[in-house]
């Protein structure tokens, strides 16, 4: 973003609607659609040493329902709170060539607001339980006797010398 006209005065004032391209963002599954350009809304307001910029990003995301894994999407909405410095502390955004580069801040607010489990409608049950049994055949034709006849896994069998209650 140019700022060299916002920050010719102390309290100049420049509302800007764009959209930033992003790319490689994911959380737990959920990610952003490919090639997508978040679209932002910001508010700059300059200050005697920087930029305050602060306003709102969407994207669209696309994941798989926590409950059934079929596809589902949706649109994700983060907030914006920046500082843009020509010499940054530490989180703040730098200002280089009378340019801000809001990128990643798009980036996190967008990120933020993805969903870690969503589902495709609130009331998902679920797999078809014809179409994906929740039972293994070999356990299905086990009776109760082979089941207790078997061994426990050798990888838990350190687990059989504690004894807590002694």
């Amino acid at each position: 973003m140019p700022v060299a006209e916002l920050r010719r005065r102390v309290g100049n004032v420049d509302e800007v609607d764009a959209e930033v391209a992003l790319a490689g963002a994911e959380v737990i599954g959920t990610r952003l659609v490919d090639g997508t350009e978040a679209r932002v809304k910001l508010r700059l307001e300059a200050l005697s040493d920087g930029v305050v910029i602060g306003g709102s990003a969407e994207a669209e995301w696309t994941g798989e329902c926590r409950r059934c894994l079929e596809p589902v999407s949706g649109v994700t909405n983060g907030e914006i709170d920046e500082v843009a410095r020509p010499y940054p502390l530490d989180g703040e955004l730098g200002i280089e060539d009378d340019r801000i580069d809001v990128t990643e801040a798009v980036r996190a607010a967008v990120v933020l607001g993805l969903p870690l489990a969503p589902l495709c409608r609130e009331d998902c049950a679920g797999p078809d339980p014809e179409g994906h049994p929740v039972t293994i055949a070999d356990d299905a034709d086990d009776g109760p006797a082979e089941a207790e006849e078997r061994l426990p896994d050798p990888r838990w069998a350190a687990l059989a010398e504690v004894h807590p209650d002694r």
